[in-house]
């Protein structure tokens, strides 16, 4: 398996550089209260982020995750600059592009759902196993062959000691 991973093309003109994040306690806003908000913030709570939820709609599994929960519609006011990050994860691409033009302003990096092409990041698979932490990433292109990597791995990881 190492030798095929070292043949992937790794330099591409958009490259990105991956980063790892301390979220204790910064808050974290996710305008959207669906799945995609859902699976990308129980992964935020796993970092221990101050996660705050903003949609008319939540699924109820946000009131065990969230700090605060504001179900109403997003408004331009609801990202304010103590926010690390934001995630735009509406089913309107339009609200999601307002939310991410306003996060840009505020110069908070951003993760829009249906855009990886305006989002600031993207948020990889995570693979933590002792001391091992691997993340794998697609850069938003591809989230099944970076689910199916992540499985690999972790399979890899698990023969290891």
């Amino acid at each position: 398996m190492g030798d095929n991973l070292l043949r992937m093309h790794l330099v591409e003109a958009d490259m990105r550089y991956p980063l790892i994040f301390d979220l204790k306690n910064r808050k974290v806003i996710f305008i959207g209260g669906g799945k995609v908000a859902l699976r990308k913030a129980q992964a935020m709570k796993k970092a221990q982020a101050d996660i705050t939820v903003i949609s008319p709609d939540v699924l109820p599994e946000f009131h065990d995750i969230a700090s605060r929960i504001m179900t109403k519609s997003y408004e331009d006011t609801d990202i304010t600059p103590d926010a690390y990050l934001v995630f735009a994860c509406t089913d309107s691409k339009s609200v999601n592009r307002q939310a991410a033009d306003r996060a840009k302003k505020l110069k908070i990096p951003v993760n829009i759902a249906d855009d990886p092409e305006y989002s600031d990041f993207h948020t990889p698979s995570v693979i933590t196993h002792g001391d091992y932490t691997v993340s794998v990433s697609t850069d938003g292109k591809s989230p099944a062959a970076s689910k199916q990597l992540r499985k690999n791995l972790e399979d890899f990881l698990k023969t290891e000691r």
